[in-house]
């Protein structure tokens, strides 16, 4: 008996969710600041703070400032119904553009950081219109580009 290795495709839908392959229109996988501040303001983006995903909340830094209009990332359901709400709660649509960002100076080549992991398991999901911010909150902050407090923003 011969095994045929197989390539075999899931795609999770749930009522008012088309798809990513349906709705995609070319988004880069990693974005500037410069690009990212271009577009801010923008209703069809969603920016999400990752800083804070996986840690406590008194350890987060993410809760000081953060770029404008950002909401926290800091926790993540695995399960896809519980997903598919999240990201409605959030207001990430098929057809909206997410960008994460996170602690990370640079990108290790070989090492996700906590940005690169969600844009992974938003891609799980079907939405693959998720791109990370090169150089994250660092380099942003380091740029002198806008930041707001943070007291007021929701948690995803």
């Amino acid at each position: 008996m011969s095994l045929v290795a197989a390539s075999v495709e899931f795609v999770i839908t749930t009522p008012g969710f088309l798809p990513a392959a349906a709705t995609r229109s070319a988004v880069p996988a990693m974005v500037s600041t410069q690009w990212l501040c271009d577009h801010l303001g923008s209703d069809t983006m969603v920016i999400l703070d990752a800083r804070g995903f996986g840690l406590p909340d008194d350890l987060s830094e993410a809760r000081c400032t953060r770029i404008p209009g950002a909401l926290f990332a800091d926790r993540i359901s695995v399960d896809a119904a519980a997903f598919h709400r999240m990201a409605e709660h959030l207001g990430i649509t098929s057809g909206a553009t997410v960008v994460v960002y996170d602690r990370a100076s640079d990108t290790t080549p070989g090492a996700a950081s906590p940005a690169q992991r969600l844009q992974e398991t938003f891609a799980i999901f079907g939405y693959e219109r998720v791109s990370v911010l090169v150089g994250g909150f660092p380099k942003w902050n380091a740029e002198d580009r806008p930041v707001e407090a943070a007291a007021d923003s929701a948690a995803a």
